[in-house]
């Protein structure tokens, strides 16, 4: 089992969400071998933009491979899109602060430290 792997566990454990132990941008972070610091260690006003920017742009991707080529694009489903983008990064910023309230989670190399992972 890797160092990764074990942290995940160790945090499924104490009570944290399975999506929050995982990088951002697992797939991304997987194929580069950078940055695996699970969301939970991140700043929630960092989590909130990256959400609102690739939640927004996701929807409205989709929005358009499926929807939009049988209608004419309007401003609301524009707005939509960004409405959708910037309420996931908004339920998502609370979560992870909510989290790392109730566990004391602060700096991601302090608590490596203390938990002996290095």
């Amino acid at each position: 089992m890797e160092k990764f792997e074990f942290i995940q566990l160790y945090l499924k454990e104490k009570g944290v969400r399975t999506q929050l132990t995982k990088p951002f941008i697992f797939t991304l972070s997987k194929l580069t071998k950078k940055n695996l610091k699970p969301q939970v260690f991140e700043l929630p006003l960092k989590l909130f933009f990256l959400q609102a920017v690739f939640g927004s742009i996701t929807w409205g991707l989709l929005m358009w491979l499926f929807f939009w080529p049988f209608y004419d694009i309007t401003i609301y489903q524009l707005y939509g899109a960004l409405f959708y983008g910037v309420t996931t990064g908004f339920i998502l910023a609370l979560e992870v602060k909510r989290t790392q309230k109730r566990l004391d989670l602060n700096n991601w190399e302090q608590w490596l430290e203390e938990k002996h992972f290095n």
